[in-house]
């Protein structure tokens, strides 16, 4: 799940990951309007730990504009409250109510992913889809883009947040 800018190919643009918690927090505080006390408990973490993420993600989502960069919302350990859905035809993320069938609220269309439930089998690892998100559960490879050092990122672990170990560049996804 994730944006991009208009007219740049995704293979042109390094991205930005944000984590599904960083996305909630944003969520919560931004669209549902929720004071940080009120989102935090909603999350189940504590105030400064719910700031912590809000300020993170507020800082990607700048740097992503500013830098014209794609945005990718991916991993981390999280439990939806409502039933998430991403629509096969125009990729629209949204929820539906418990128990209405899922219908995409953009163009209409029936063929929907679960979110969560995919989310629930990328952390246990019986999922290896590429290119939406989810990775292998044994890591991602990342590379650097200044010297070509390469390392693994874990599971949850977005390549951004690696620093390469020769040269101290942010690491990227290798393509």
């Amino acid at each position: 799940m994730g944006f991009k800018p208009m007219g740049v190919p995704m293979s042109m643009s390094e991205n930005i990951s944000v984590q599904y918690e960083e996305y909630e927090a944003l969520r919560l505080a931004d669209y549902e309007n929720l004071s940080h006390a009120e989102a935090a408990k909603r999350m189940n973490v504590s105030r400064p730990t719910f700031t912590r993420m809000y300020e993170k993600i507020r800082k990607k989502l700048a740097q992503a504009f500013v830098e014209g960069r794609a945005i990718l919302i991916e991993g981390g350990n999280v439990e939806f409250e409502e039933q998430w859905y991403r629509c096969s035809s125009c990729h629209t993320i949204f929820h539906v109510p418990q128990g209405e069938k899922p219908v995409c609220t953009s163009c209409g269309g029936e063929e929907v992913e679960h979110i969560n439930e995919s989310l629930r089998q990328w952390q246990t690892g019986q999922q290896h889809r590429r290119g939406h998100g989810w990775h292998q559960a044994n890591g991602k490879r990342c590379v650097c883009p200044n010297c070509r050092h390469q390392e693994t990122a874990g599971p949850g672990t977005p390549c951004s947040e690696l620093t390469c170990p020769r040269c101290g560049q942010q690491m990227i996804k290798k393509k």
